[in-house]
């Protein structure tokens, strides 16, 4: 990023943001959506060119949105939480792919981290219902317990036959027509 692209992003942001200054403009930015261009197409609002995954940040402040803003971009804010975010969406876009490719999806670090699991679980992929006692919570737990397990070998018949179905029918579907991956 030059010095003119950071300076462009800067009063973009300062001139959306409450806050009158970047640093503290920041802070009321988050990452809500990541549409991908992969021929390169977009434009992100310092002036870089040739973007391939460009996000949207709403401003929890004021409501307002930039787009398309690059991960370089959205990495100069200095916020963890936001770089987690990029991560996050860029993997489940990846995810998406393989979903849409008819790829067998496992609950491997191929296609998952624990990030990624607790992303669907805060958007709602687990509703409390007859397989988790009303307890959402539940299958996020199950899923994080059997991705940590170092012994894959260790998951027992019915724990597998619980994670296929899981994934089949609760994390999938929610991470294929997800509005925020596109």
């Amino acid at each position: 990023m030059t010095a003119d692209s950071f300076e462009t992003l800067k009063r973009v942001v300062e001139a959306e943001s409450v806050a009158s200054d970047f640093h503290h403009a920041v802070h009321e930015w988050s990452v809500v959506e990541l549409e991908e261009h992969p021929t390169g197409e977009g434009e992100c609002v310092c002036g870089q060119q040739n973007l391939v995954k460009m996000f949207t940040i709403r401003n929890h402040r004021n409501g307002a949105e930039l787009f398309p803003i690059g991960s370089h971009c959205v990495n100069h804010f200095g916020r963890e939480d936001l770089d987690l975010q990029v991560t996050v969406l860029s993997d489940l876009l990846s995810l998406r792919k393989a979903i849409l490719e008819g790829k067998r999806i496992t609950l491997t670090s191929e296609y998952f981290s624990r990030a990624m699991l607790k992303w669907p679980y805060d958007e709602g992929a687990f509703p409390a219902d007859q397989w988790n006692d009303g307890d959402a919570e539940r299958d996020y737990v199950f899923l994080v317990d059997m991705f940590n397990k170092r012994n894959k070998d260790d998951i027992s018949r019915k724990q597998e036959a619980k994670i296929y179905m899981m994934l089949k029918h609760k994390v999938l579907p929610f991470v294929r027509d997800h509005e925020a991956l596109r």
